[in-house]
């Protein structure tokens, strides 16, 4: 039965894992990026891959450890976030099916830069990282294409910055809650996989904060809940919220 090592844990890869595994050339749920590929770029990249099913809640990869692989999200959730030394987390972004995870360890540092945990059932493909420099270096179009997601991720870490460094706990709150409704999740309810403190975690505030501000809003019919669902009503009110700060 194969193994191989990721993020310091050797990971066991079942016979019904690789009889799952897509094949790049037939794989319906490859990003736009990949679709700037030719067959033969295809076929080399596959060569390249490993894909693998993380269960709910299992960790994806681990802040500081050795980045061997960059990650693409085939099918699922995942998020991301920064552990700090006090051990209180910030979180960055909830990833979906298309997107990467560790591109930067390509030509920067060695390591990851954050950590990964599965929201819920995911499959990732694990690709090795001199595969997808070759592909960098010969393929413009795909290099474009890689570009643009890192300047929209580098948009949303600036955005994070200035929430945290220049807004109290009302406006860090409306922040979060925008994000978590935005298009970016369109058909997807975010909301069903996260917590209460997954939500103080992306405006860098407290669980029992979060509830109360969450609380609030309610009772202003800005949003409304039903169990972990969160719904705006009020939109251009949260907005005012978010630019007051």
């Amino acid at each position: 039965m194969p193994i191989f090592v990721h993020d310091g844990k050797t990971i066991l890869i079942t016979f019904e894992d690789m009889d799952n595994s897509h094949n790049c050339l037939e794989c319906t749920r490859s990003s736009k990026c990949f679709k700037k590929l030719v067959p033969s770029e295809l076929e080399f990249i596959n060569a390249k891959k490993k894909q693998i099913e993380y269960r709910k809640g299992e960790n994806i990869c681990k802040q500081g450890a050795f980045a061997s692989y960059v990650l693409y999200i085939s099918e699922g959730l995942v998020k991301l976030y920064v552990e700090s030394v006090n051990r209180k987390n910030i979180n960055i972004k909830i990833l979906k099916e298309g997107e990467f995870i560790g591109l930067s360890s390509i030509f920067d540092d060695n390591i990851y830069n954050y950590s990964s945990v599965a929201l819920k059932d995911s499959r990732v493909c694990l690709i090795e990282k001199d595969g997808i420099r070759r592909l960098l270096e010969n393929n413009g179009i795909f290099a474009s294409e890689i570009i643009k997601g890192y300047c929209r991720n580098e948009k949303n870490l600036f955005d994070i910055i200035k929430s945290i460094g220049h807004k109290q706990m009302p406006g860090r709150i409306a922040d979060a809650l925008i994000y978590l409704c935005s298009e970016d999740f369109d058909g997807i309810d975010v909301f069903k996989y996260i917590t209460r403190k997954d939500i103080g975690d992306f405006a860098c505030i407290s669980k029992e904060s979060t509830v109360k501000l969450l609380t609030e809003l309610k009772n202003e019919g800005i949003i409304d809940t039903e169990g972990k669902r969160i719904q705006i009503t009020a939109p251009d009110r949260l907005k005012e919220i978010s630019k007051r700060g």
